[in-house]
C-alpha cells in the first residue's frame, strides 16, 4: 500500500514537472492534459485523477513554487530603503539558482494570459499559501516606510511599487526571454538603487 502513494506522489510529481515544462514552452492555453500525458507515456485519464482542471494543475504548480521560495519573501519586515532592494534582490537569486523557479518565472511572464477569471480561480485554490496578495503588501510596506518619513513629498507607495516592480521584471525578462545577457544582481542594484536616490527624502 505504502509503494502505491509512494507511486502515486512521484506520478503527480512528475505530471508538475512537464505540465510547467509544456506551459513554458506552448504557453498555457494552448497545453492541454493530452499533451501532458504523452510526454510522460500515461493517459488523459491518470493526469485527470491527479488534477481536475487545468487551473487546479496550475495551482499546485504554484503552491511547489511557492514552497521553493516566497515571491517578495520579507517584504513585511522591511525598515529601509535598501531592505525592499535586498528583498528584490534575494528574490531575484532565488530565481537564478532554482532550474524550475526560473522555468516557472518565465512562464508566468510571456506564456499565460491573467485573466480575471484565472486569477480568481487560483486565489480560491491558493488562499491557504497566499492568505494576502504579495504585491498588496509591498505596498503596505512602503506606505509605513511613507509614514515614517522616508519617502521625499510627492512621491507615493504605488508610484514606488510599479517602478521597482518594473525595474525587476524588466531585468529578468531582458536576461530570460531576450538573451541579453547581464549579471542580475549587479543590474538590479543599479536600477533599484536609482529608483531609491530619486525616490529618498533628503536630509
Amino acid at each position: 500500500m505504502r509503494r502505491t502513494k509512494e507511486d502515486a506522489m512521484e506520478t503527480r510529481n512528475a505530471i508538475l514537472r512537464v505540465a510547467l515544462d509544456c506551459f513554458s514552452k506552448r504557453g498555457y492555453t494552448l497545453t492541454t492534459f493530452n499533451d501532458i500525458a504523452k510526454r510522460i507515456h500515461l493517459t488523459k485519464g491518470a493526469v485527470f485523477w491527479h488534477f481536475k482542471t487545468k487551473e487546479a494543475l496550475l495551482g499546485a504548480i504554484m503552491a511547489e513554487e511557492h514552497a521553493v521560495y516566497e515571491p517578495l519573501k520579507g517584504i513585511r519586515e522591511v525598515q529601509s530603503l535598501e531592505d525592499v532592494r535586498d528583498v528584490f534582490l534575494n528574490w531575484a537569486q532565488a530565481v537564478s539558482t532554482h532550474p524550475m523557479l526560473k522555468k516557472f518565472m518565465i512562464f508566468a511572464m510571456s506564456r499565460v494570459e491573467w485573466s480575471e477569471k484565472l486569477k480568481k480561480d487560483l486565489s480560491k485554490q491558493l488562499g491557504f499559501l497566499l492568505i494576502e496578495d504579495p504585491f498588496t503588501q509591498f505596498e503596505q510596506s512602503m506606505t509605513r516606510l511613507q509614514e515614517a518619513g522616508l519617502l521625499r513629498d510627492g512621491v507615493t507607495p504605488r508610484q514606488v511599487c510599479t517602478l521597482m516592480s518594473a525595474c525587476f521584471f524588466g531585468v529578468l525578462r531582458e536576461n530570460f526571454l531576450h538573451n541579453h545577457e547581464v549579471d542580475i544582481d549587479s543590474t538590479l542594484r543599479l536600477g533599484l538603487g536609482a529608483i531609491i536616490d530619486s525616490i529618498r527624502r533628503k536630509a
